[in-house]
């Protein structure tokens, strides 16, 4: 019965490998660690953490494990040594015992037999491979090699037999080693037993079958007893030998008893007989291999237990001889002769006197000499007819092999005729269907699903596979070349009919009039050619899987022919859409308010807007802001032809795109290019008579994958609509020769559908759209930096007044041209990123030339040239901001807001300029005061040389009220020379001048009362005189 914790600890822990090299558990033991006080005494109640040591084996290395178990019953390593690095065991009592490896660990066993059987593996495995032993403590040596040998001993007699010896011999652990006593072993027994297990029934004789008796001490006898006491003990010794060389003799013997297998009893069963016998030969050479290697531990065992033996026996030959109060000389060769000598007379002496005491002994040695003779005789006849007999079994062999061949023969041969039957049946098609294929005709649709049936049943025998060489036969090769001839014939024949087909619809949609195109361009589709063509699509599969060089020749030809149908819908829709342009084609567009020109270029009627007034702005604007309170706004909008214009070259790319759809979704469909189109010629669908929902043909499909057949389909509709481009780019520069600001309604309409058909298999719709794109922003900018070299080529200069400049009042309406020509314009578009960007480059020119005036009349001009160009800063800054400030633009925020910063700040400046005219010696004293505050105390600045009482009031008297009132009519006529009433300016800046001058009052007084308090004077003139005039 096995252990069932070396079983979980091998499958857990130690489990061998394939080769058998792998680690071998040798022994293990049970112990407790972490002990509490006196648990070690209790035995099987002892209180610690049990664990379990392993000691392995792996080649020519040891190991030993501490190991711990799990809930669920396996166990894991938690420390492992070297064999090494055992330095010292020590037995403390019977249950507890110390190792030293590295430091000193303690362990206490529940039976004290397993400590030193465990232990006396250590030893031997050290002595075996480091060639020494730790050191012991309390231990004997030679009696732990003596437990060991009686485990072996047991192990090789009694491999699966109860009758075998105990795990250990009997031992007294509180005697002296030396002096312990040893049970020999029923090694008799045991191998008669092994014999009559594994001997197929072999009798044992009595006397080894009876055990041997086991040596102990006797009492003292006298000397003439001494050698049969001797005798016995080498008796016992010899006969461990001698059972050991029967059990030899038997094992070499086993091998020949083992019956050979029986003969078939039928032909059916020789397979399976063979089978056995195989399966007999290896059993009977495992068993053969586990008896000698049984055998090999015996002779090990046998051997060193007869060492330990004699060492024994000769360890207590003293006691022995004592017992037996034997005195001698001390010369043990001399007694060991004498001994023998006594010993072989007695035996001869014991025999003779058997034999002579029976007279029946030599009548019964002639009565067995007789029967040996006749035993010999019939050997000799079972002799005989064992030849006879094997004789007739080999001619009984030889014909059943002969029957069994027969009946193999026919039966592979009855199987071959069925398989090439099946052969037949798999690749041969009916006649019928041939025919269909040759004659039937291709008009109805009953007749494309018949013939497309027959075609079927031909492609599945094509596309058969035989196994094992079976279609390298020559009439299957024959009947293959048959059908491959007729699936020529048939794709030869549809091909032509489809050829014609196609041909036949062309000419037929040419000579019929297109229906006539109404006030806006519309793409009429080819509705005939589809419902007559759609039945035949499954002939698409036949040729894309069969014929891979006719379904591309077809696919052209297809493009080919229904090319010149397409380039006809195509000029038709440009033709209606050129009379919109047209109307618009005979106007002039020298007067356009919206365009960026000279002043010189300009006529006389455009001239005469610089001399109106603008009025305000209208603050309810829309979305982009409301340019209608313009005198000119509404020439800068689009009129009625205009926006019909724009809408026929809306509606002529949105009916080119859809045109184009439709015609490649058809194309996709018949030739069974789609992502949802059938993969095979036998997964086709019905026969469809025809197409029954037309509007999905207008629906964008996902983008195909494969990249060859996507090329291929683009391939195919630059051939179809080769002539797309080239008539409609014709129409589009026409219409830009008429206005170039169409441009950027046009580029919006353009990008929309690029935007549509960006993400779907319409590559050729997305590339005619983007190449239409391109030229239109080509177009563009090149119109945005006409209009910016106009702008800085204006000659400007700041010697006389201009008033607003051409440029900042044609930018407003520019803005309102291109704003009302893109309605649907996109945030993140890139028409608005070229509108924008066209906005940016235009307001940079415009403020670049206002800023070099500017900057000219600091440098070199006089006080006259830079009121001028002040002047001009404030009117055109402040139309700027006014006119655009309610168009929302995010592009033109940045610029209106920094207009209205320069507006400010040079108004402010102006008006700090004019109203030094009439109070400039005044406004210069009190400066000066307050320059004066900044380093001196207000108390003395009143005793300054420059501005005491006396210089105040000599100042003062300068400007009476009359005076004032005079200097302020100046000073209106003179603003009111500089700026007119043109949007409300000349208001807003007198307005500004008279806070200016309240300001500059008020703070006079403030300085009067800090710095003369006591001078008793005051400004003569009143706030009330400043506002005398109120414009």
């Amino acid at each position: 019965m096995s252990d069932p914790i070396r079983t979980a600890l091998t499958s857990s822990l130690f489990t061998p490998d394939g080769s058998g090299a792998g680690e071998k558990l040798l022994i293990h033991l049970k112990v407790f660690e972490d002990l509490k006080h006196g648990d070690a005494a209790r035995g099987s109640a002892i209180m610690g953490k049990p664990r379990y040591l392993c000691l392995t084996q792996k080649r020519n290395k040891g190991q030993l494990y501490k190991t711990k178990r799990s809930q669920n019953g396996t166990f894991s390593i938690s420390k492992s040594w070297n064999l090494e690095e055992i330095r010292q065991i020590q037995i403390i009592d019977n249950n507890k015992f110390t190792m030293t490896l590295g430091k000193r660990y303690e362990w206490s066993v529940e039976k004290p037999r397993d400590k030193l059987m465990f232990l006396a593996q250590v030893v031997d495995l050290s002595q075996r491979l480091l060639n020494r032993v730790p050191r012991l403590v309390n231990i004997d040596e030679a009696q732990l090699m003596r437990i060991l040998v009686h485990r072996n001993v047991s192990q090789v007699d009694s491999p699966n037999s109860p009758t075998g010896l105990s795990p250990s011999p009997s031992y007294d652990d509180t005697s002296s080693p030396t002096r312990g006593s040893l049970t020999v072993p029923p090694v008799q027994t045991s191998l008669s037993t092994t014999s009559s297990t594994y001997g197929g029934g072999i009798p044992a004789s009595p006397a080894s079958s009876s055990p041997s008796k086991p040596f102990a001490p006797s009492s003292p006898k006298p000397p003439s007893h001494m050698p049969a006491s001797s005798s016995t003990m080498h008796g016992v010794s010899a006969q461990v030998v001698e059972g050991g060389m029967r059990t030899n003799s038997y094992v070499s013997s086993v091998p020949s008893a083992v019956s050979a297998p029986s003969i078939a009893h039928s032909a059916k069963d020789d397979r399976r007989e063979r089978e056995m016998a195989r399966e007999q030969r290896r059993e009977r050479e495992k068993k053969e291999k586990e008896i000698k290697e049984a055998q090999l531990k015996q002779k090990r065992a046998m051997a060193l237990h007869d060492k330990l033996m004699e060492e024994d026996s000769m360890m207590n030959v003293d006691e022995i001889l004592t017992d037996f109060n034997w005195k001698t000389s001390g010369n043990a060769a001399v007694l060991e002769k004498r001994l023998l000598g006594e010993l072989h007379a007695l035996e001869a002496a014991n025999v003779h006197a058997i034999i002579q005491s029976d007279e029946r002994v030599q009548s019964m040695v002639d009565r067995i000499d007789k029967s040996l003779q006749e035993l010999d005789n019939m050997e000799t006849w079972l002799s005989l007819y064992a030849a006879e007999l094997n004789s007739m079994g080999d001619d009984i062999y030889e014909i059943e092999t002969q029957n069994r061949g027969l009946q193999i023969l026919t039966v592979n041969q009855n199987n071959m005729i069925k398989e090439l039957d099946d052969i037949l049946d798999s690749i041969s098609i009916p006649r019928e269907c041939l025919d269909n294929l040759k004659y039937d005709p291709l008009d109805s649709v009953r007749d494309i699903e018949r013939v497309q049936k027959s075609a079927e049943v031909l492609q599945r025998v094509l596309k058969t596979k035989l196994e094992d060489g079976l279609d390298e036969l020559r009439a299957v090769l024959e009947m293959v070349e048959m059908y491959n001839n007729c699936s020529n014939e048939f794709s030869t024949r549809v091909n032509d009919f489809m050829v014609s087909k196609i041909e036949t619809l062309a000419r037929k949609l040419l000579s019929t009039p297109a229906p006539p195109q109404r006030k806006r361009p519309m793409a009429h589709p080819h509705e005939l050619v589809e419902d007559a063509l759609i039945p035949y699509q499954g002939f698409s599969l036949w040729f894309k899987e069969m014929e891979p060089r006719m379904y591309t020749e077809l696919q052209r030809h297809y493009a080919v022919t229904f090319a010149p149908t397409y380039e006809r819908d195509i000029r038709e829709m440009v033709d209606a859409t050129r009379p919109y342009f047209s109307t618009l084609r005979h106007r002039s567009m020298d007067d356009s308010d919206f365009l960026f020109r000279s002043d010189e270029s300009r006529s006389a009627r455009a001239l005469a807007y610089g001399a109106t007034k603008l009025s305000s702005v209208t603050a309810s604007a829309g979305a982009r802001g409301s340019f209608d309170g313009h005198p000119n706004a509404q020439r800068a909008n689009f009129d009625e032809d205009e926006k019909a214009a724009s809408d026929a070259f809306t509606q002529l790319i949105t009916q080119c795109g859809l045109h184009v759809c439709r015609e490649q979704n058809f194309m996709c469909d018949f030739f069974q290019q789609s992502a949802l189109a059938p993969r095979s010629f036998l997964e086709r669908g019905p026969v469809i008579d025809h197409v029954s929902d037309k509007s999905h043909l207008y629906t964008r499909r996902e983008k195909i994958r494969d990249v060859k057949i996507a090329k291929k389909l683009r391939n195919l509709m630059d051939t179809l609509f080769e002539s797309l481009e080239p008539t409609v780019v014709p129409l589009m520069e026409y219409a830009l020769k008429t206005d170039t600001t169409q441009s950027v309604g046009m580029m919006t309409v353009v990008e929309y559908q690029m935007y549509k058909w960006q993400t779907s298999d319409q590559e050729f719709v997305y590339a005619f759209y983007d190449s239409l794109f391109m030229r239109l922003r080509r177009s563009f900018h090149q119109f945005v930096a006409e209009q910016v070299r106009i702008i800085e080529d204006t000659k400007i200069n700041s010697k006389k007044r201009r008033g607003i400049l051409s440029a900042f009042r044609t930018f407003p309406l520019f803005v309102q041209r291109l704003e009302s020509s893109a309605n649907a314009m996109e945030p993140e578009s890139q028409t608005r990123q070229a509108v924008n960007a066209a906005y940016e480059k235009i307001i940079t020119s415009m403020m670049s030339s206002l800023d070099t005036i500017a900057k000219e009349s600091d440098e070199g001009g006089d006080d006259k040239e830079q009121l001028n160009a002040s002047i001009m800063y404030i009117e055109n800054m402040h139309h700027y901001y006014h006119a655009l400030r309610s168009s929302k633009l995010p592009i033109l925020d940045a610029s209106v807001k920094d207009a209205k910063t320069k507006y400010e700040t040079t108004l402010m400046t102006y008006i700090k300029a004019v109203i030094r005219r009439p109070l400039g010696r005044l406004i210069e004293f009190f400066d000066g005061v307050e320059v004066l505050l900044r380093t001196s105390t207000p108390e003395e600045v009143a005793f300054h040389v420059n501005y005491n009482k006396t210089q105040l009031r000599r100042v003062l008297a300068m400007y009476p009220p009359k005076e004032i009132h005079k200097s302020m009519d100046q000073l209106y006529k003179r603003v009111d020379k500089h700026f007119t009433e043109e949007e409300g300016l000349l208001q807003v800046v007198w307005r500004g001048i008279q806070e200016e001058l309240i300001r500059q009052h008020e703070r006079m007084e403030k300085l009067i009362d800090r710095c003369y308090p006591d001078a008793g004077v005051h400004l003569e003139f009143s706030i009330k005189d400043l506002l005398s005039h109120e414009g």
